[in-house]
């Protein structure tokens, strides 16, 4: 039985990038059938580059002021109609097979809400020399625990709950501590799906990723101490 996939992609300042990402999602051997851009407050030629595809009818594109990566995750989650869903940040590459992989999986594993698969890291060759020198780029595949690398059934979010908007770069851990809580079912694929692009923004938001890690943990272990796991949001049924 086939089942339909919408793929999520937040959009901010990426001009440089959003084209390659998109044309990675067109690329795939299993199309999905709705691609969600949400334009988040962009100052740059980012929706410059989207609009062709929007005109084209390939996305779905919303374009509106600044709400930050969360809260866009979260309205694209309510605009999905696909019975999973996968994201993709707008600076990061999928390799061709990710989705056919992974619903492969999970059509073969019933008892799954989710399913990962490894991810390569790449230093943008757009940089400088002396900047990409300063990068540390892990040399061999790993482990991708991140939303890039996921396809997720849409109704898994009624256990997990949403994406918690006060956060901006541990959005996703947050809500993966959470989902564990609430009992998600998932697996690792032992296959690269994901090329996931190092830039200077992720090195400038490193600081403010540590700071929320500590406020992640500490809810994390009050719940634990109440044992009352936290639901964010809701999304249509």
């Amino acid at each position: 039985m086939s089942q339909s996939i919408s793929v999520v992609i937040p959009v901010y300042n990426a001009a440089p990038y959003i084209t390659e990402c998109i044309e990675s999602v067109l690329a795939q051997t299993y199309q999905p059938q709705q691609i969600i851009v949400i334009n988040d407050g962009s100052t740059d030629q980012s929706l410059d580059k989207l609009m062709p595809y929007a005109q084209k009818g390939l996305i779905q594109l919303q374009t509106r002021e600044n709400r930050g990566v969360s809260t866009t995750l979260n309205e694209a989650i309510d605009l999905a109609e696909g019975d999973l869903i996968a994201f993709l940040d707008a600076d990061d590459v999928w390799l061709p097979h990710k989705l056919q992989q992974q619903l492969t999986c999970l059509q073969t594993n019933p008892s799954l809400d989710a399913c990962f698969g490894y991810v390569r890291q790449f230093i943008s060759p757009d940089l400088p020399s002396a900047v990409q020198a300063g990068i540390h780029c892990p040399p061999e595949p790993q482990p991708g625990w991140l939303k890039q690398t996921m396809l997720i059934y849409r109704t898994a979010f009624g256990k997990t709950g949403l994406f918690n908007t006060l956060y901006h770069t541990g959005d996703f851990i947050d809500w993966f501590m959470r989902a564990k809580e609430a009992g998600l079912q998932y697996d690792m694929l032992p296959d690269t799906v994901t090329l996931r692009r190092l830039h200077r923004s992720g090195l400038a938001s490193q600081p403010q990723y540590q700071k929320e890690f500590v406020h992640i943990l500490k809810a994390a272990l009050d719940r634990r101490a109440n044992h009352s796991p936290t639901h964010y949001g809701s999304q249509k049924p």
